[in-house]
């Protein structure tokens, strides 16, 4: 079977500073694997290079077999790759409905008309806004400004999400919502890559964590072992919980 998403000695540098160096990991279809490590690790960095919003200085990134490494944004995203951002950026004069149908009209598989109305509708229910399309996006509580960037993703039609600190800043109910919601996308059969710092989730919903720590991969393996690591507790934590 052909891997998802396989990276390559990944490197990139900002002037002096070695962001990420030799970063290599692969996920199989249907993961969710986390991606971790302190501020300043480079994982979104990581995101970055293989959403191509950045490019490599060196390094692969392959999905489903297709290298992917030096493609513009929109051609990585027309090969099925979406991801969500650390901070919500809506487009706030026009409606929720508005915001998801620009995915569905510039996306993937470019969908016009009373098809694009439908699916938009279908996303909106998906991820929790059903018959809210209409609303402007100022109106909007944090989750539900979440829910509508996930449908925006959503609506590129991806089979790979990377999710950007998705679940950042939610209260416990919120987070509760949230942690159902990105299950209910690997049920759609979504593979995820999910950079985050709440190990509530983290251990909610990833099977295996792969940890960073100054631009490099530090650990990589079953959640439960990994987590509980030295090295890792450390790169989290400081000296003094190790």
């Amino acid at each position: 079977m052909t891997r998802q998403l396989e990276i390559s000695r990944l490197k990139k540098r900002f002037g002096g500073l070695v962001a990420v160096k030799d970063v290599s990991f692969s996920l199989e279809p249907g993961e969710i694997v986390g991606l971790l490590g302190s501020n300043g690790s480079g994982k979104t960095t990581v995101l970055n290079m293989i959403s191509g919003a950045l490019p490599s200085d060196d390094g692969k990134v392959v999905f489903r077999g297709i290298d992917l490494t030096g493609m513009k944004p929109h051609q990585i995203a027309n090969h099925g790759v979406a991801r969500t951002f650390q901070l919500v950026r809506p487009l706030p004069t026009l409606t929720v409905a508005e915001n998801v149908l620009i995915s569905f009209a510039f996306g993937r598989y470019r969908h016009w008309g009373k098809e694009a109305e439908r699916l938009v509708e279908e996303k909106l229910e998906f991820v929790g806004l059903a018959g809210r399309g209409g609303e402007r996006v100022g109106n909007l509580t944090y989750i539900d400004q979440k829910r509508m960037e996930l449908a925006r993703a959503l609506a590129s039609e991806p089979s790979l999400l990377l999710l950007d600190e998705w679940l950042a800043g939610l209260n416990p109910t919120e987070l509760r919502i949230g942690i159902d919601l990105v299950r209910h996308l690997q049920g759609a059969g979504i593979t995820i890559l999910l950079v985050e710092h709440i190990m509530e989730a983290v251990r909610a919903l990833c099977t295996r964590c792969i940890v960073m720590n100054a631009g490099e991969i530090i650990a990589s393996g079953v959640s439960d072992d990994v987590l509980t690591r030295p090295e890792v507790i450390q790169a989290y934590l400081g000296d003094d919980h190790a």
